[in-house]
């Protein structure tokens, strides 16, 4: 049985493990145990990717030509690293996050943690456009449990919503994506690239937006308003959906498909400006609607919106510097953005406070937080010595190598627009007085301070030592 397999085996015996416990004191150890494991293999399986790579293994044959079947890629690979990470510093994160705020549904927390990320995994592994298609369903659905944690009337509305906006897009695009993919190339398998060699440039580009419009977990423009709607849950949960499972695997199902599906050399032959202008146009105005929001969640989540559409115009612009761009932001920017939501959940909870106008001398009482926050800010506008720098270096680099100048402008005004609204975070807490009389001096938790730092630190680390994740980016095949 190959490692990735059993990496699934023992996130499924787990699952239903966790269904069985009832009791609260338990759960949250069991999870967190699991999380911890599903590193440990995930780690286990980088070692040995010599050995994995490219090698499917088929679990079941659903109808001719839709397999459910796994396998093993760089760029799965990087995913697999950074989400399993993740989860387990956000499960520690949770587990105080969730006593101090006194949530009485621990047991759907955990079960339904896990379970998304069950889901997430397995999408990781997919071989085929139809294990994807079925995972991606999956996660949607155990995510929804989350974003309804609290069952306030609020949090249901948006439950709804976000349901309708995710499960409408994938059956009306997605699914219609995948079929015309098989009816055309009679392929939708990631192990063989340039399906559409032999398609007219028009069906290729409408298949493409299909593609991009069904994936709305990557919160393109018009199809982002989920991801607002699901701040209502709890931080653990809105880092799960922007940092670590629902929006990246949006992304990255849009990453294998543009790179693996069509292939650099079809979609270099057609003409993309219309992607490109979507994508552009989503950037912007997810930037200028982030500038308008109080709320410290929005404003990140509308953040979110934008910074994902880096990583979809690094791949799009198909030079091989923007395609590293696009797979370094795809981690760098998983790093600091939860960094920043997991801060924002600290203000909420040690410091009572959730709106940016609210802010004003945090520092005095979340001092480790509000440096934490401040690296997180500086990685999304892009600037050093932070990790942002260098991929939004590359994108830059990648764009001019394009000589597509319009793009350059649009990358160099969200950065403006992404300084408009981070620095006053940044210049609030430090530098003007308290005004908020619910804020004491020194009240940060430091078991909720505790994983927000390792990922600040690792996250500033990495910019000096950035050249290794170049490397093994520059290594992937599609690239070359």
């Amino acid at each position: 049985m190959q490692l990735f397999v059993l990496h699934l085996l023992f996130l499924s015996v787990s699952l239903i493990f966790l269904y069985i416990i009832k009791n609260k004191n338990y759960i949250g150890i069991a999870h967190n145990t699991t999380s911890f494991f599903s590193l440990l293999l995930s780690l286990i399986i980088f070692t040995q990717r010599d050995h994995l790579l490219g090698r499917e293994v088929e679990i079941i044959e659903v109808f001719d030509g839709a397999t459910i079947s796994f396998y093993l890629d760089d760029i799965s690979l990087m995913f697999l690293i950074v989400s399993n990470f993740l989860w387990f510093l956000t499960s520690l994160y949770a587990t105080r996050y969730l006593n101090l705020n006194n949530y009485d549904s621990k047991n759907t927390f955990y079960l339904f943690f896990l379970f998304s990320m069950f889901a997430t995994n397995s999408i990781i592994y997919s071989s085929n456009l139809f294990t994807i298609f079925i995972f991606y369903e999956i996660l949607t659905l155990s995510t929804y449990p989350l974003v309804t944690l609290d069952k306030k009337l609020n949090s249901m509305i948006s439950g709804k919503k976000y349901l309708f906006i995710l499960l409408g897009t994938s059956i009306i695009f997605l699914l219609p994506a995948i079929i015309l993919t098989y009816n055309l190339t009679g392929n939708i398998s990631f192990l063989n690239t340039n399906n559409f060699a032999n398609t007219d440039e028009v069906t290729i580009l409408f298949i493409l937006l299909l593609f991009i419009f069904g994936t709305a977990k990557s919160a393109i423009m018009p199809f982002h308003r989920w991801l607002p709607n699901a701040m209502v849950a709890p931080t653990p949960v809105s880092a799960l959906l922007h940092a670590v499972a629902v929006v990246k695997s949006g992304v990255f199902i849009l990453i294998k498909v543009f790179l693996l599906i069509f292939g650099v050399n079809v979609l270099s032959n057609i003409n993309t400006q219309l992607v490109i202008l979507i994508i552009s146009t989503t950037i912007v105005l997810s930037s200028f609607v982030a500038l308008r929001q109080d709320s410290i969640k929005l404003r990140l989540a509308y953040s979110t919106v934008g910074q994902l559409s880096y990583i979809l115009l690094g791949i799009i612009i198909l030079t091989p510097y923007s395609i590293i761009a696009a797979l370094l932001h795809f981690i760098f920017h998983a790093l600091g953005k939860i960094i920043l939501f997991l801060s924002a959940g600290i203000f909420a909870t040690n410091c009572k406070i959730k709106n940016v106008s609210e802010m004003n001398g945090l520092a005095s009482c979340a001092p480790l937080t509000c440096l934490s926050m401040t690296l997180g800010a500086l990685i999304m506008i892009g600037l050093p010595p932070t990790i942002g720098f260098i991929s939004k270096w590359y994108l830059l680099v990648g764009v001019t190598n394009s000589e597509n100048y319009v793009v350059l402008g649009v990358i160099m005004l969200s950065t403006i627009l992404n300084a408009g609204y981070y620095f006053p975070m940044i210049y609030k807490v430090y530098f003007k007085e308290i005004s908020n009389q619910s804020v004491t001096k020194n009240s940060e938790d430091r078991y909720l301070v505790a994983p927000v730092l390792f990922i600040t630190i690792l996250s500033f680390s990495l910019f000096f030592y950035s050249e290794i994740l170049i490397s093994f980016i520059n290594n992937i095949g599609v690239i070359k």
